[in-house]
């Protein structure tokens, strides 16, 4: 996925693109470029591959001025990572540029037929396709809005793009189909933006643009078209809040760390959130005949974790599915449910999925983070996590958050069953109760025996995370967080698969991880200590983590990892913490970045 913005105002735009840019790199910092032009249409661009400061320094962006502009940044689809594959792209002569967001879907018979009559590619992408498509409209008499139209109306897959000609001064085209789009309305100004966290200090008034809408903006004013047949649509502009994003790091030496040592903070808000919001959930639940967790990535892990939660807490089935897969196996009808997971409110399979259900008729809800998200328009009920922005590309806080409140839907959802009641309901109220406190005690704690653990066995390329029950699902999602930050191979299972096949591969370069109850649910923890058994007889090393006065496990593990003493419930989520901790120490003896992993990307917004 990328991130785009454009803007046209009666100031310099140079220091509002490049801010923007800054705040949408999450979306990609494989490239980036501005393409900037003042009164007389002249369009200045200059881009190249890597994070946006680093081109911004390079390409000299601060020496742009001028009045209106757009600006892109990008995670490569088509094409290698490399200057001539960043965006803006141009037409033959430079006079058109344009900015894109998704994936086109046959364009290569597009381009050909370009190439055969007469127009040069520069670059390796799908993109580069809609300056042409322009151009050769333009070519045949088109005016330029007529002409961005035509070229609409001959692309297929997901868009959210932006162009600006030499023809027009000041004015700029942002059209939609699948990806997201907003348009700001400011005091004297116009602009349009992926992600409307660009919008923070600028302007609280914003147009969401549908699929299949064009704006054509310039300083003054604001058109909405369809682009199927060009009517006009009328829609007025919607206040909304986007607070500025706070990047300052509080004396810790990344993001990723701030952002672990938040988790208690967010699941304090979390817990705060008013029993009636709980409900709204609980309510659809109830109503449906069967209610599907979803989400994609973390989130299906949450999803998967939340299903074990469900299950065991309110005696209900509630199968989780990852997003991508959803349309293709759970044949929907209009008395289910979807509760889909999503810290963006953004992801394109997640969102796929929500709007197909709705298609069937399904009811939908989710749990995200960013309440100006289409997905929160969408669905008919959500949570708001209010966990704050998460500046690492990596989920850390936002997880833990979410499994926060998946726990009391599911406590909620056995409560209004009559499943949960008198001192079982009371204990577990009172032990969610204290995790914010436990959680801390992790951040201000000694974290000496993780990171050493973490740089002794930092050499190691193969790995294992293995659980059982709620574990599993904690076992998948440390997996994850530690290959997209290591770079390492790490694969996640549940402890029983091990023997199926898998075991094959142990030996003395293989290190498995395990995640153990506590003794209150021993028959769960005995099956998962054989695990330990079968790698140990192989060779094999062993990490265990399990909470504090657990008995150590026979045959004993190479290295134990205790957490503080919790229910059965929340010390998975202390569990995760200690995980995220491990991930994040194992990178750094790497050298990694841990903020801005290689190939990644916060926010999925393409399929």
């Amino acid at each position: 996925m990328c991130g785009i913005f454009g803007i046209s105002s009666p100031s310099d735009v140079t220091p509002t693109l490049l801010e923007a840019l800054e705040k949408l790199e999450y979306r990609g910092y494989d490239s980036c470029g501005l393409s900037i032009a003042g009164e007389d249409g002249q369009l200045q661009i200059r881009k190249g591959a890597g994070p946006v400061q680093r081109v911004a320094s390079e390409e000299r962006f601060s020496e742009l001025q001028g009045h209106w502009g757009l600006g892109h940044v990008r995670w490569a689809t088509h094409g290698r990572v490399s200057r001539l594959n960043a965006h803006p792209l141009v037409d033959s002569y430079s006079d058109i540029a344009i900015v894109h967001n998704g994936i086109l879907q046959g364009y290569e018979s597009l381009r050909s037929e370009l190439v055969s009559e007469g127009h040069t590619f520069l670059s390796e992408t799908d993109s580069e396709v809609i300056a042409h498509l322009i151009e050769k409209n333009l070519k045949d008499g088109l005016k330029v809005e007529d002409a961005i139209l035509e070229c609409a109306r001959q692309l297929q897959g997901t868009y959210a793009i932006g162009v600006m000609t030499r023809q027009e001064p000041g004015v700029l085209y942002a059209l939609r189909n699948e990806s997201p789009l907003l348009i700001g309305v400011g005091e004297g100004f116009h602009c349009f933006s992926s992600d409307p966290l660009t919008l923070g200090g600028l302007t609280d008034q914003v147009i969401w643009l549908e699929d299949g809408e064009m704006a054509r903006i310039d300083r003054n004013s604001c058109r909405l078209l369809s682009i199927a047949d060009g009517r006009e649509i009328n829609r007025e502009p919607e206040t909304v809040t986007i607070s500025a994003q706070a990047v300052d790091l509080n004396g810790h030496p990344d993001f990723m760390s701030k952002e672990i040592a938040e988790n208690g903070t967010v699941v304090k808000t979390a817990l705060s959130i008013e029993e009636a919001r709980i409900d709204s959930i609980v309510e659809a639940i109830l109503q449906s005949e069967r209610t599907v967790l979803t989400g994609v990535g973390t989130s299906y892990f949450v999803a998967l974790m939340g299903q074990y939660m469900i299950s065991e807490l309110a005696d209900e089935f509630t199968p989780a599915m990852s997003s991508d897969e959803l349309p293709h196996m759970v044949p929907l009808r209009d008395s289910d449910h979807v509760l889909a997971i999503s810290q963006s409110g953004e992801t394109y399979d997640t969102l796929r999925a929500l709007r197909l259900s709705r298609a069937r008729g399904a009811n939908l809800s989710a749990i995200l983070n960013v309440e100006s998200s289409s997905m929160a328009r969408e669905v008919d009920q959500y949570l708001n996590q209010g966990a704050g922005p998460e500046i690492c590309v990596l989920s850390t806080k936002s997880t833990i958050s979410q499994l926060t409140l998946i726990l009391r839907v599911a406590v909620r959802l056995g409560e209004r069953k009559g499943v949960l009641s008198g001192q079982a309901l009371d204990a577990i109220k009172s032990d969610m109760a204290a995790l914010p406190a436990r959680l801390d005690s992790i951040a201000s704690g000694d974290q000496g025996l993780i990171r050493d653990l973490a740089r002794r066995h930092s050499v190691m390329r193969n790995w294992f995370f293995i659980g059982r029950g709620i574990q599993h699902g904690l076992a998948l999602e440390a997996a994850l967080k530690f290959k997209e930050v290591t770079y390492c191979h790490a694969e996640g299972m549940s402890a029983g698969a091990l023997k199926h096949g898998t075991i094959s591969l142990i030996d003395d370069a293989m290190h498995t991880v395990i995640f153990l109850p506590g003794t209150d649910t021993d028959e769960l923890r005995q099956h998962a200590i054989g695990a330990i058994a079968e790698i140990s007889t192989r060779g094999g090393k062993v990490i265990c983590f399990q909470p504090s006065g657990s008995p150590p496990p026979e045959p004993r593990p190479d290295f134990i990892i205790e957490s503080p003493s919790a229910g059965p419930w929340t010390t998975p989520l202390l569990q995760l913490m200690q995980a995220q901790l491990f991930a994040y120490y194992t990178a750094k003896a790497l050298g990694r970045n841990v903020d801005k992993p290689r190939a990644l990307a916060k926010s999925v917004t393409v399929g």
